[in-house]
């Protein structure tokens, strides 16, 4: 029964997101959210009490899939600061993956996108997640430094929050890949240990 539930979520989500990207989620309705996953509208509402828990747990996916996908591909051999330039700089490159979707959608619709604003807010929350135990095992190790972790962290998200699909969107490739590799040189300069940074 549980796998059947899941099965109808992910039913549900996947035709969400099709009328999502067409219409927006202010145009979308539950009606048409149940008609495009073949479902009765009481059945849907069993599983989900409106349209925005449904874009919230797609947000939410996503987010959690998109960094776990960046984690898997840093080896554990690197050290601390080798592993907070792949993890900004691979995350940088899978954002290009969701600008090739955004090009598909009008700016209308973008803010009411899974993949526009609202998955950028998730991820920079599961940024600070996955980036302390990183700095913990670089101060440990002594090849980073720093005396309040939870600043440095907040400073750290603050330093790459421009790093949205916003922002991608409005400036060429070259000029973009330019400013990540000085982003990333300027906070690992910050919390190396009597080291310069190289790339």
């Amino acid at each position: 029964m549980e796998n059947n539930d899941h099965k109808k979520r992910d039913a549900i989500k996947t035709a969400a997101k099709k009328l999502f990207f067409q219409f927006g989620m202010s145009k979308t309705s539950m009606e048409d959210i149940a008609r495009q996953s073949h479902m009765a509208k009481p059945s849907l509402y069993y599983y989900y009490p409106s349209k925005e828990s449904i874009f919230n747990e797609i947000v939410i996916d996503e987010a959690h899939s998109f960094i776990n996908h960046v984690e898997k591909k840093i080896s554990a051999d690197l050290p601390a600061d080798q592993k907070i330039m792949f993890f900004f700089r691979t995350v940088y490159h899978d954002l290009k993956h969701y600008i090739r979707e955004l090009k598909q959608l009008p700016d209308t619709l973008y803010e009411s996108y899974p993949h526009g604003r609202p998955i950028i807010d998730k991820i920079n929350e599961l940024f600070r997640e996955k980036l302390k135990p990183i700095l913990q095992e670089g101060e440990e190790n002594g090849n980073l430094y720093y005396t309040d972790e939870e600043t440095t962290l907040s400073a750290i998200i603050v330093m790459t929050d421009f790093l949205n699909l916003d922002w991608m969107r409005r400036f060429p490739e070259e000029v973009r890949d330019k400013i990540v590799e000085k982003v990333i040189e300027i906070i690992l300069n910050g919390i190396r240990r009597n080291t310069k940074y190289e790339s």
